[in-house]
C-alpha cells in the first residue's frame, strides 16, 4: 500500500511539474531581444544595409536591397495574369559578418498581377508582379513585402534591347533594298550606284519599320539577377 501511494505521488508531482513547465513556456516565450546589428553587402539603390540578429531570428530592415535570380528561362509571351514566377537564391544570403540569413536553394514566389503585351511603335511588354513569400529548403515559408528596385518597379526590356531590334530591322530590310538596287544598277550598267541607292532606300524603310513595329516581350534567362527593395522588415526565424 505504501509503495502504491509513493508511486501515485511521484506521478502527480511529475504531471504538475510538466504542466507548470508548459505554462511557463507559454507565458514566457523565447526572448527575441536584439543581440547585435550586422550588415548586408551594399547594393545600388539600398538606403540601409542593416540586419538585426537576435537569439531566435534575423530581421532584415526595410529599404535593404536583396538580389534574387530567375529559377528558369522566362518569356512573357507564354504567361498571363494570375500565373506565378519562381525566383531562387543560388547562393546563401549572408551578412558581411558571416550570419546566414537565407540558405541557397530557397525560392521566392511572385504572382503576375498585370501583363501588357507589346504595342505598336516599339513599346515593349510590361509585367507587373507581386512578391508573396519565400520557401526554404526545409519546406517552411515566410511572407515578404518587396518590389523591384530601380526606376521601374515592373519587368520590361531596356532601351538598348529596343535599339537592337530596330537595328536588326534596318539591316535586314536594308539588305533587301541593296539587292534590289544592285539589280537596278546592273540593268543600268552601274552596279555600285545601284547598291548605294538600294541600300539607302532599304535601310530607311527598315528603320521606319523597326520603329513602327510592335515592341518586345519581356525575356530573362535562368540565373539572371533581379534586385528587390524590401518595403517591410523581413523577419527570418533561425533554422
Amino acid at each position: 500500500m505504501q509503495k502504491f501511494i509513493a508511486a501515485f505521488l511521484t506521478v502527480l508531482f511529475l504531471s504538475s511539474s510538466s504542466a507548470y513547465t508548459l505554462a511557463a513556456d507559454y507565458q514566457n516565450p523565447p526572448y527575441d531581444g536584439e543581440v547585435c546589428v550586422e550588415h548586408l553587402p551594399e547594393k545600388k539603390g539600398a538606403k540601409v544595409n542593416l540586419v538585426k540578429v537576435t537569439n531566435v531570428s534575423s530581421i532584415i530592415q526595410k529599404e535593404n536591397v536583396v538580389e534574387i535570380s530567375f529559377a528558369q528561362n522566362f518569356n512573357s509571351k507564354y504567361y498571363k495574369e494570375g500565373d506565378f514566377i519562381q525566383f531562387e537564391f543560388f547562393e546563401d544570403l549572408k551578412t558581411c559578418e558571416g550570419t546566414c540569413l537565407i540558405p541557397k536553394c530557397s525560392s521566392l514566389i511572385a504572382k503576375i498581377v498585370k501583363i501588357q503585351k507589346p504595342r505598336w511603335f516599339s513599346r515593349n511588354a510590361i509585367v507587373c508582379v507581386e512578391f508573396t513569400h519565400i520557401v526554404f529548403p526545409n519546406g517552411k515559408n515566410i511572407p515578404v513585402v518587396a518590389k523591384i528596385s530601380g526606376k521601374k518597379d515592373y519587368l520590361q526590356m531596356t532601351g538598348k534591347d529596343t535599339a537592337k531590334k530596330i537595328a536588326a530591322y534596318t539591316l535586314s530590310i536594308g539588305g533587301v533594298g541593296s539587292g534590289l538596287g544592285a539589280a537596278i544598277g546592273v540593268a543600268a550598267g552601274n552596279t555600285i550606284t545601284g547598291l548605294i541607292i538600294g541600300g539607302s532606300i532599304g535601310g530607311g524603310v527598315g528603320l521606319v519599320s523597326g520603329i513602327v513595329s510592335p515592341g518586345l516581350h519581356y525575356r530573362a534567362k535562368k540565373g539572371q539577377k533581379l534586385p528587390l527593395v524590401l518595403e517591410e522588415n523581413l523577419k527570418i526565424p533561425k533554422m
